[in-house]
């Protein structure tokens, strides 16, 4: 993950971010590369993408076979 630009010299570190959030390592990435070097961000996207994985994981086990 490049980080580069205004900022990103003050972003979370993506495993003090993932033991933070209960999160992977690649889950963290991807949450603070979308939200960019802002902690604040950050710390309120971590539970929004938590609750959209486990939404995706109830939608894909009550999938009917087809």
């Amino acid at each position: 993950m490049l980080k580069t630009g205004l900022g990103w010299e003050h972003a979370y570190d993506p495993v003090e971010f993932a033991q933070k959030h209960g999160l992977t390592l690649r889950q963290a990435e991807i949450v603070i590369h979308a939200n960019g070097p802002s902690k604040r961000k950050c710390d309120l996207a971590a539970p929004i993408f938590l609750q959209a994985m486990k939404e995706l994981a109830k939608n894909r086990e009550n999938r009917s076979p087809g």
